[in-house]
């Protein structure tokens, strides 16, 4: 019984409608975020920032990446949590062989790799920045690392409109309405 729960909710949670609208939810999650990201270099730019402004900004990229690399391992999974969810004994349901669900793993492995490695590097940036100065100068050219962090952020919000397209033109195209 709490298999089937569990099944019920894999299948629910790897759904078309439920992965557009997390995809979704996510773009515009990262809208404000790009605009915080923009402005704090904006002001960078002229003058430098506080110790607080620039612990502040890590924390924010820190959170998208973290965001972007469990969204990505997510939808990377898409294939193997809709198999387990169907699975009956050793045989796996007619459905996942069909070239709609094969075309669907597919765009969200491809999308879900892309910005799990844009959240990865981006982490990365914030822990160069936190490295203590012994090892690794970063200071005057966190600016470089944080403009770097902006683009990897506007990166992934194209990876995500790709998967996106992908997605809703299954709804409307003649070779997925039948399977």
């Amino acid at each position: 019984m709490i298999t089937n729960l569990l099944n019920r909710v894999f299948l629910l949670l790897t759904s078309r409608p439920v992965l557009i609208g997390f995809v979704l939810a996510m773009m515009l999650g990262a809208i404000p975020l790009i605009n915080a990201q923009w402005h704090f270099l904006q002001g960078f730019w002229n003058m430098q920032p506080t110790d607080e402004a620039i612990e502040d900004m890590e924390s924010i990229i820190d959170g998208i990446g973290g965001i972007l690399v469990a969204g990505g391992v997510f939808l990377e999974e898409r294939e193997t949590l809709r198999k387990m969810a169907h699975r009956v004994g050793e045989k796996v349901a007619f459905e996942e062989t069909s070239h709609t669900q094969e075309y669907l793993n597919e765009i969200a492995h491809q999308n879900g790799m892309g910005i799990l490695l844009t959240g990865l590097f981006m982490e990365i940036g914030t822990l160069l920045i936190k490295m203590p100065s012994k090892l690794l100068d970063t200071n005057q050219n966190e600016k470089y690392i944080f403009a770097v962090c902006l683009l990897l952020t506007l990166v992934s919000l194209f990876i995500l409109a790709d998967f996106l397209k992908d997605y809703v033109k299954t709804y409307f195209l003649p070779e997925f309405k039948h399977h």
